[in-house]
């Protein structure tokens, strides 16, 4: 009868290996899923305090000039958050790209290394 010689740890490190592209995937995509979340978050805070300035500033002018004048002040401050919000947006979605980019290079440069040693 053969005898068989089954090594738990080299089954582990063989699945690992197989399975270690996927984890950092997956790794990858939660870090940049959380990035895009403060992204939004931001947004919507700078949002949330325009929104009470301009509240208050409706409460506190006088003539129809004043409220223009504080209306337009607000709208280039608030114009001025959203640029570098959408700045900053690009920004991620450029680095997601290339982090996606890398990723699938790399791992496709270890596929192929594996049909090599295979056949």
């Amino acid at each position: 009868m053969p005898e068989f010689n089954f090594d738990p740890s080299s089954a582990l490190e063989t699945y690992r290996g197989f399975l270690a592209p996927t984890l950092r995937a997956q790794q990858e995509a939660l870090k940049t899923l959380e990035r895009f979340g403060r992204h939004q978050f931001a947004v919507a805070t700078d949002y949330f305090e325009w929104s009470v300035a301009q509240a208050k500033s409706n409460l506190n002018v006088a003539t129809p000039a004043e409220f223009a004048a504080s209306q337009t002040a607000l709208a280039t401050q608030f114009g001025e958050k959203l640029q570098g919000h959408a700045r900053e947006f690009v920004n991620l979605a450029s680095e997601a790209r290339v982090t996606f980019t890398q990723l699938v290079g790399d791992t496709t440069a270890k596929v192929a290394e594996t049909i090599k040693k295979s056949v």
